[in-house]
Parts: structure tokens; sequence; C-alpha cells
């Protein structure tokens, strides 16, 4: 087939990225035959990555205006999206053949997705078995394809002493590591996770916090001075904010960090997948998450936090604010386990497993691809703006 993957570029280390250049060349080696469009991320003319186009945005931000355009040059048989569907137009997504691979991240599934969903006549593909559900309880009938993640690359360290080292982290420190955008909805949870490592870092004083995001951008909490009126901003570390916001971090380094840590904190409110809980443990690391969405099922080496029901406005849906306490213990149990927790880096790195990329890509891909190319390919250039096909049972 032809197809169209829109979402952002695979040179951005946002997830979104991440995921788009582990797939367009693995679904490309299928035989099929892809273009990007990553409107997110620039505009004006397009550019060559690996061999492959990409073409820029419009004035819309999303794409919206010059999709159809991307979808016609490309004379596409099939459009992937993966990106924040309650934001796409669905008057322009019905004159295509579109599947859209879906992080949900609220219960009951967002109302924007649902209406993007049903008037734009799109293939839902969920990224998560709670999406799944989400999505049959709306009435959809999905597919599933989960994210997946280069194992060869985000792998345990040949030397985590040495690399600890070479970070500053001296011998004897239990390190926590956050990993997330920092954001105006406070989504990640930065400010629960802060306090919850302040009471254990009190108990526990050969303790550090290293937070891989922006410390102050606009509109989102300021993380240093939260830190500061905690009393922790000694014990926190944070990235060179110019390579951060450059996209001068590579994978490979990332995949260092995760190795440095001890635990992964990710008791986020919500997440439509959560990449760095996977990444984290095929780097070895337990983690700590929210049972909520699709973080629960994440968590293969670690512990799963309770909390209360919050209500995200926009979505109009529920997602699940934190306990600092439960954080808290979580990380005392943790510690408790410390240093000998081996079994731990051990299942973390076997369960991370289960979704290496080239596992996913034979196991979920293929089939649904498969499915895809039988319902569209046939019919390329005929009848667009038809309700797509279901690719499974609701």
């Amino acid at each position: 087939m032809r197809i169209l993957w829109h979402s952002n570029a695979p040179w951005t280390p946002s997830g979104y990225g991440q995921q788009t250049a582990v797939w367009v060349p693995r679904i490309a080696g299928l035989g099929h035959d892809v273009m990007i469009s990553a409107p997110y991320n620039f505009t004006g003319s397009p550019l060559r990555w690996n061999g492959f186009t990409v073409l820029p945005g419009g004035l819309d931000p999303v794409g919206n205006d010059v999709l159809a355009g991307h979808y016609k040059l490309h004379r596409a048989d099939l459009l992937i999206t993966l990106c924040d569907l309650y934001a796409m137009d669905a008057s322009v997504l019905t004159g295509m053949h579109a599947a859209h691979w879906m992080p949900i991240d609220c219960a009951p599934m967002g109302v924007g997705d649902q209406a993007t969903l049903r008037d734009g006549g799109g293939v839902p593909i969920a990224v998560s078995r709670f999406g799944e559900r989400q999505l049959g309880a709306a009435g959809f009938a999905p597919g599933y394809v989960p994210h997946g993640v280069d194992t060869a690359l985000f792998r345990p360290p040949d030397d985590r002493d040495a690399l600890r080292a070479g970070m500053g982290i001296g011998p004897g420190t239990f390190v926590v590591g956050m990993n997330g955008v920092n954001r105006e909805d406070n989504r990640k949870a930065f400010p629960e996770q802060f306090a919850a490592f302040a009471a254990f870092h009190r108990r526990h004083e050969n303790t550090r916090l290293m937070v891989h995001t922006l410390t102050n951008p606009p509109g989102a909490p300021d993380l240093a001075a939260i830190a500061a009126d905690l009393g922790i901003a000694d014990a926190v570390m944070f990235p060179d904010p110019h390579a951060y916001k450059s996209g001068l971090i590579s994978g490979s380094m990332l995949a260092a960090w995760y190795g440095a840590l001890d635990l992964l904190s990710c008791c986020s409110y919500a997440e439509g997948f959560g990449l760095p809980i996977l990444e984290a443990q095929a780097c070895g690391v337990p983690v700590v998450v929210t049972d909520a969405a699709s973080m629960t099922e994440l968590c293969g080496s670690g512990w799963a936090v309770g909390g209360e029901r919050h209500w995200s406005q926009g979505h109009d849906a529920w997602w699940v604010k934190p306990s600092v306490a439960e954080i808290r213990d979580a990380y005392e149990a943790a510690y408790a386990e410390w240093p000998g927790h081996e079994g731990r880096r051990a299942a973390a790195r076997a369960f991370a497993l289960r979704f290496d990329a080239d596992r996913v890509l034979k196991e979920y891909w293929e089939p649904v691809l498969e499915a895809l190319e039988r319902r569209f390919a046939p019919v390329a250039g005929e009848g667009r703006g038809r309700a797509a096909p279901a690719l499974g049972p609701p």
C-alpha cells in the first residue's frame, strides 16, 4: 500500500516522534510505500530523513489545512495518524481511507476523540488494552497495536557503576528518575511526585531525583521553585535546558540516563501509553506508576499506586490524581529492596522485551496492516469518504 503517516517528525524526541522513527522504516520494510506528514514540527519545504520524504505543515498547527493535499500528493491508499485525534478536522478525514492509532488516557474516552472518530469515519487502532476497552465501551470496534521499543538501544548499561560515576552520582546513592513533558495541565503530576520524594528524602539523605524535563516552560509548574520550597533543590538534577530544547539529547544518551536510575517514577494523572515506563524497564529499571489508564498494564516490574478521580475538562472524562503518600510508600518499598534488587531489574528487562519493536511488528502491525490492505488497497482512489470498516469485535 501507499501509506501516509501523519504524526511528529522522526527526528523529534517526543513520544510520537520516537514512534515515527521506529515504525516508518519497519512498515516500509514490509513492502509498503510510506511518506511522512509532520505538520507539528516544521513548515516550508519537504525534507528527507533516512530515505523518506517528510512533508511540512501549513498554517494549522496540526495540519488540517494540508493533510488532504499531502494525501493526494502521495496518491495514498491509507492514512495512519498518531496524534491527538480530537484536534483533527473530521470533515477533512472523511475524504480519506484512515486508520487512527489512538492514545486514550481517560475513562470514558474523551468526547473530542469520539466525535472525530464518529464523524471522520476512520478505523480505530488502540495503543493500549485500556484504550481498547474504552473504544469498545463507546461503541467502536478497534484493532490493537501497542507502542514498541528498540530494545537493542534501550538496554541495561554495560558498566552501570562507571556510568553513574561519570554523571556525578556517588556510590551508595539511590536515584529516582522522572521523564515527561512539563505542561500547564500538570498531567505528569510533577508537584505530587516532588512532594513524595521530599518526604522520602527527609528519611534517606543518600537519595537523588533526576528529572528529564524543562524546569519552567510557559504556563507550566516552576519545578525549580517547587523543589526549593520543598527543601530538595540540592537533591534534584535537571538536564541542560539548551540541549533539551534543541533536541541534542540522543536516544543513546537517554538510554544511559535510564541506566543510571534505581527507580523510574511515572505517576501521571493519565497516560495514553507511557513510553518512558517501557524504556526504563528495557534498561533494567523497575518503575512506580499510577494504577490508572495504560500505566497499570505497563508495570511489569515495580509498584502501582492509587489515587482519586480527577475530572479532565475538555475531555469531559476522568483521570486519576495519584496519592502523594502512596508514591512515597512505593519509593520506600523500592529503597528497602535496594541495592539487592537484581531480580526486579531482570524482570523489568524481560517484561519490556514483550514490546520489542520487531516483535510488535510481527505480532500486531503485520496482521492489522494486512486487514487494512484487504479493505482499502483494492479500491484505492475509489469511494473515498465511505465509513471505514471495523478491524475487530466491539
